[in-house]
């Protein structure tokens, strides 16, 4: 059988902290595992495809954390360039709510459940930058995008967040 559109991969567990990992993947992705995983011959006996995936996720997971969450093992020391911009949200503030907020949105619901959501993270500000709320740790929150923009509806209104996508929606169809 061959896959026409994509499938998304399946993960099951299999024992007690072994999962399977069933899915498809583009002549690509087969050309640059394939390769890997001779190249790797020489560093570790007998590699197969779930070792190269091991290892390459071990060097693409700290990038990702360092890139979304400012994640380092040698902090800057010292007071932090000033930013012109109300939203930015500083490097140590990042990795302070990264930590705090265990990686994970904050909403809660009305009976008291926490969103479960780890993908798709914003950080988000409880008393909007809008409002005069300032980027600190005891000011934002990671949410997921969803609890985000219900956030920001809440407080400016369905009008007021629509204009603002359809205004950012023309600024994206006019860079090059």
């Amino acid at each position: 059988m061959v896959a026409t559109a994509y499938e998304h991969p399946q993960v099951t567990p299999t024992a007690p902290r072994r999962y399977a990992l069933q899915g498809a993947m583009s002549q690509e992705m087969f050309d640059l595992l394939r390769e890997a995983c001779e190249l790797a011959s020489n560093e570790f006996p007998r590699p197969d495809e779930m070792e190269v995936l091991h290892r390459a996720l071990q060097l693409l997971v700290p990038e990702l954390r360092k890139r979304k969450f400012a994640a380092t093992e040698r902090p800057r020391t010292g007071p932090a360039p000033e930013s012109t911009d109300p939203h930015h949200v500083p490097a140590e503030v990042k990795r302070a709510v990264w930590e705090r907020d265990g990686g994970q949105c904050t909403f809660r619901s009305s009976d008291g459940r926490r969103c479960d959501a780890r993908i798709g993270l914003e950080f988000h500000h409880e008393l909007d930058v809008a409002r005069g709320g300032r980027s600190t740790v005891g000011n934002v929150t990671l949410r997921c995008r969803g609890h985000n923009q219900m956030a920001a509806i809440a407080t400016f209104g369905v009008g007021f967040m629509e204009a603002k996508r359809v205004a950012r929606g023309a600024l994206l169809s006019r860079r090059p």
